[in-house]
């Protein structure tokens, strides 16, 4: 079940890994005039969280919650869920505080690698989340 979350994000100055905040994505497809795979990282406190929106091929969207994040130099790793699959997720940037990367994902047998683009211009983020009912 999706809910409606209002998620607000703050750049932090002088933390390096501030650089991972930001809406990040993929190029435009061709077929839904969207961006394929969107990632928008948050940070509160000492911990990251946002979403991962991948747009299917009719334009709908399936937004994920970002789990377990951990930042090292220029890499995060996270996972996001859907139903009892994990996908497990890197985005590494091209060089550290560089507004380019490469986001890199897996879930069984499927792969994912796609160059993605920093836009800075984060504040108010209107996501939908899946709500776990565990």
């Amino acid at each position: 079940m999706a809910a409606a979350l209002l998620l607000v994000a703050t750049l932090a100055t002088g933390d390096s890994q501030s650089q991972f905040v930001g809406k990040w994505q993929t190029r435009i497809s061709r077929l839904t005039k969207k961006s394929s795979i969107t990632v928008i990282i948050l940070r509160k406190e000492q911990t990251f969280g946002g979403a991962v929106a991948l747009v299917n091929p009719d334009g709908s969207e399936i937004e994920l919650p970002i789990l377990n994040a951990k930042a090292s130099g220029n890499v995060i790793e996270f996972e996001t869920a859907l139903e009892s699959d994990t996908f497990h997720w890197s985005l590494t940037m091209k060089k550290t505080g560089s507004s380019r990367g490469l986001l890199h994902g897996s879930c069984r047998e499927m792969l994912i690698d796609e160059s993605v683009k920093k836009h800075e211009a984060i504040g108010i983020f209107h996501q939908q989340a899946v709500t776990s009912t565990h």
